[in-house]
């Protein structure tokens, strides 16, 4: 990039209006061909006379082209075309790029002047964006952003949508704190509604799925780092507004992808304060809309608010009386159990984890997971929970077998642990060392049965290796005993071994090895 700059922001506005008026697409898509392979080979910029001489050389040829920005009707270049060809446009590409201008708008330069022309209408917009409603924010931001077309790498889209945003940064906007949170929050909604739209129209896949959920996990948790008071007269007027833009989403949207039932739920939770008369009117709301709305998103909604009324029991009414809550994601729960959390209402909280085990059937070990954690956080508070826990647990096996073997290590239930070790043909030796343990040094009698089992498995296998296997797992059954202190029970259970398996000659021989036999 030259240290002098050639071209203004206005002079490279004329040069589009130049080469949009001349140029053909087939000789641009050509002269960036050109510039791309680097065909420029050399460049001279008079800067003071704002005149231009390059070579461009094709096929081993070389084209001189003379260019003078002052008039630049009358630039020129050897080849036989002589003005207006791929040459000259290469060249007014590679100067682009060395003035730090993009030179793909030279080969998209009708786009790229439709796109200054929004862009500075956008500008003489801003001043007016404070004075705007929700609606008007999405009309402005559907305007400034027309010119970026989705394309099926759709974090591209996202981040392009982004970046545009991010220009908004460079001119001062008068807007108030609470202004300055909403237009934030509804940029964020805006690209939200732009991906859910996209994946209606096109399907969805592996990847575009992804990418949506990944958007509504981000914008879930800037809503809960941004959430402070905002006390200013014009919270409500925006939040009024806010809200009936979220309804409209939700009551549009499938009831298996909840993504804006969850934003609202985390906005209400983090940035509405609980007020009777806001609560009440905002079921007001969901009221008429569900009367003209068969929307489960908007039924959620409303059961969302009876809970933060404090009606837990017509909240969940409300959801079981829609036809789809049976093939509800387990995404929905989640606002409401974590509201009954943040409430301490560890006992309505055990009615609910009981009454949605079934959900949670055949579901990815994400989902259960999810599912475990509120039952040990109630188990925590209300220690008398949790029969009703392992009967949950009971009920949604074998997906909870994982989950239940782990909580009965935790909670240090020795005895069914290892139960369950032995009903799935394991031994020993599939843990580590330090996970047996603690149970060696609590409860090391219940080691007996696992330790002994698999003993007789290796030696049914009757090879070398698995004798060796059997003489590691005899030495530290020795020290089990040691343990309880009955060294005698283990001296009468060895020599009972030892006669019984006198005529194999190998185990015989690892055991001398092992030191266990003289």
């Amino acid at each position: 990039m030259s240290s002098t700059p050639i071209l203004n922001d206005d002079q490279w506005s004329r040069l589009l209006e130049y080469v949009a008026e001349t140029y053909n697409e087939v000789t641009l898509s050509r002269g960036f061909h050109f510039y791309k392979q680097q065909m420029v080979t050399s460049m001279n910029i008079a800067t003071e006379l704002r005149k231009v001489n390059a070579v461009v050389e094709e096929f081993g040829e070389k084209c001189q082209v003379a260019i003078d920005l002052n008039q630049l009707k009358a630039s020129s270049c050897t080849c036989p075309v002589k003005t207006s060809c791929k040459h000259v446009a290469a060249t007014l590409m590679e100067l682009a790029d060395r003035q730090g201008y993009p030179a793909s708008q030279i080969m998209n330069a009708k786009m790229a002047l439709k796109r200054v022309a929004a862009q500075s209408s956008n500008v003489s917009n801003l001043e007016q964006l404070p004075g705007m409603t929700v609606d008007g924010w999405h009309k402005f931001m559907e305007h400034y952003t027309f010119h970026l077309k989705p394309s099926y790498d759709q974090w591209n889209y996202v981040e392009l949508l982004r970046g545009q945003f991010a220009n908004l940064k460079r001119t001062p906007i008068p807007f108030s704190e609470t202004d300055l949170f909403y237009f934030e929050f509804h940029q964020r909604l805006f690209i939200l509604r732009k991906i859910v739209e996209q994946n209606a129209q096109a399907g969805v896949t592996f990847f575009t799925a992804a990418t949506v959920y990944h958007l509504s996990d981000e914008l879930d948790e800037w809503l809960k780092e941004t959430a402070k008071p905002l006390n200013d007269g014009h919270h409500e007027v925006r939040l009024t507004q806010t809200s009936a833009y979220l309804r409209a989403q939700m009551a549009i949207e499938s009831p298996k992808k909840l993504h804006h039932f969850r934003v609202f739920t985390t906005f209400w939770a983090y940035h509405v304060p609980v007020e009777a008369s806001l609560i009440a009117s905002e079921i007001t709301a969901f009221e008429e809309m569900e009367a003209a709305d068969l929307s489960f998103s908007l039924c959620a909604g409303r059961a969302y608010l009876y809970l933060r009324q404090g009606n837990s029991r017509l909240a969940w009414d409300t959801l079981v009386s829609h036809a789809t809550f049976k093939e509800a994601p387990t995404l929905l729960f989640v606002p409401f159990l974590d509201y009954m959390k943040d409430a301490q209402d560890w006992q309505e909280m055990v009615q609910w984890l009981r009454r949605l085990s079934s959900f949670y059937q055949g579901k990815r070990h994400l989902e259960v997971d999810v599912y475990v954690s509120y039952w040990k956080l109630v188990v925590a508070e209300l220690p008398e929970a949790e029969a009703d826990m392992w009967q949950s647990l009971g009920e949604l096996l074998p997906t909870t077998y994982r989950i239940i073997e782990n909580l009965y290590y935790e909670k240090r239930q020795w005895k069914p642990w290892i139960e369950m070790q032995i009903a799935q043909g394991y031994d020993p030796f599939t843990h580590r060392v330090n996970v047996l343990q603690p149970i060696e040094k609590e409860s090391p009698e219940l080691l007996l049965p696992y330790y002994h089992q698999a003993v007789e498995h290796y030696i049914r296998l009757k090879n070398r290796h698995d004798y060796k296997s059997a003489v590691r797992l005899l030495k530290r059954l020795e020290k089990v005993y040691k343990k309880m202190k009955q060294p005698e029970r283990w001296e009468a259970f060895f020599t009972r071994f030892v006669s019984r398996f006198s005529r194999l000659r190998a185990l015989q021989e690892e055991l001398k090895k092992g030191k266990l036999l003289e």
